[in-house]
Parts: C-alpha cells; sequence; structure tokens
C-alpha cells in the first residue's frame, strides 16, 4: 500500500492509500478501513453497498449519514436520485473525499459530532438515517446512549428506518447487551441483523417502535 495522504484530526489519524496492483484506494482513519473504492470510483465495501441497497429499496428520499468517511455511502445515495446531508468530525473527510473518492462536491457534509448534530437538528427531517462511525476498536459512547437514540428517532419521520455498521468488534464483544438495550429505550424495535459482509462487517436494520409518536 502507499500512503497519498495523511491528516491528523482532534479525532485520530486519518489516511489515504493506494494498492498499487489494482490502483484501489482506501480511506482509513485510526487503522480501520472505512471506505474502498476501485479505479473507476466503484465502491468495493460489501457493507456499504448492502447498506445503501436496503435504503433504496425502502425508497428512501432524504436520508442523514452519520460518519461520512470517503463519502461512499452518501456518493451512491445522491447517484441514485436520495437528498443526501451527512456529518463527521472529521473536517479533512469533505475535501479528501473530492479528491481521492470522486464524491461530488456539492454533497452536504457538516464537521460535527454526531450526537450533538443530532440533538439539534430538526425534528421529522428524514426518512432515512445510515450510522456508521466507529473508528476504532472501541465503542462509541453514543451507541450506548439511550439519549442518542431518542435524537435519531426524533429526527425521523413516521414509518422511518436506521440502517447501523455494526463491526464483528461490537457484535462479539461485551458491549453487544448494552447497545441492544440502549436502542431499545432509544425508541427502537423491529431488529434484524445481517450475515457477515467482507470483513466482519453487518448491518443492522431497526424501525421506529410502535409507541413512537
Amino acid at each position: 500500500m502507499i500512503p497519498l495522504r495523511t491528516a491528523h484530526t482532534a479525532g485520530g489519524e486519518v489516511a489515504v492509500i493506494l494498492r498499487r496492483s489494482d490502483r484501489t484506494v482506501g480511506y482509513v482513519k485510526d487503522g480501520v478501513l472505512q471506505t474502498l473504492i476501485d479505479a473507476s470510483g466503484h465502491n468495493l465495501a460489501p457493507h456499504v453497498t448492502a447498506a445503501v441497497d436496503v435504503l433504496l429499496q425502502e425508497k428512501v428520499r432524504q436520508a442523514l449519514v452519520l460518519g461520512y468517511g470517503g463519502g461512499a455511502a452518501s456518493t451512491m445515495l445522491h447517484r441514485a436520485g436520495v437528498d443526501v446531508f451527512a456529518v463527521d468530525c472529521d473536517p479533512c473527510a469533505k475535501p479528501l473525499a473530492q479528491l481521492f473518492f470522486r464524491a461530488p462536491p456539492y454533497l452536504d457534509v457538516a464537521v460535527s459530532d454526531a450526537a450533538a448534530y443530532v440533538e439539534r437538528a430538526a425534528g421529522a427531517s428524514f426518512d432515512g438515517v445510515l450510522i456508521d462511525f466507529q473508528d476504532s476498536f472501541e465503542t462509541p459512547r453514543a451507541y450506548l446512549s439511550q439519549s442518542f437514540w431518542r435524537a435519531v428517532e426524533r429526527v425521523l419521520r413516521p414509518r422511518g428506518m436506521v440502517i447501523v455498521n455494526v463491526t464483528r468488534w461490537l457484535y462479539s464483544g461485551r458491549d453487544w447487551r448494552a447497545f441492544q438495550a440502549a436502542l431499545g429505550l432509544g425508541g427502537f424495535d423491529a431488529v434484524a441483523l445481517s450475515d457477515e459482509h467482507g470483513a466482519g462487517n453487518r448491518i443492522l436494520v431497526t424501525a421506529r417502535g410502535a409507541t413512537a409518536p
């Protein structure tokens, strides 16, 4: 792998790498590969494709992406006609996505902590939310917080859905039960967990609970 660009951010190191053999480009945050595209700009991360496919099958029209990374999911949704708004804590994410991952320059990307963003976002703004900001081998505090999931529920429209990229480290680790409990207390049910995609990632699909307003 050839390093193309490295950025040191408040949340850790971000690196863009190139595989010389096939010119595949990867976006890596704290040693975790978040985005992978081929020489033509096509996404190569199976869990990203799976998550986008579910949102498109459900005919989501306005999507919130928490965890922009190299922009693969946001770009795929945008190209399919979805109105996308993304959030990433790293200021370098959007320019790197444009420079190396062929992300459209006009995609809206807010530089913010994901939990802080959903706390202040307007209610009933989106009919789909994609959550993917586990950067390292540590469960984000927000994933275990009932108030975070309540805030996510609040920004959803009726019949809205949420998809979470779940790493093997999370669903096989000590935080899995606490994560499930926080999700339920936050107002979500009808949870479905996919088979593994690629390097152990699974997508969790959940909807607002029956008692949600």
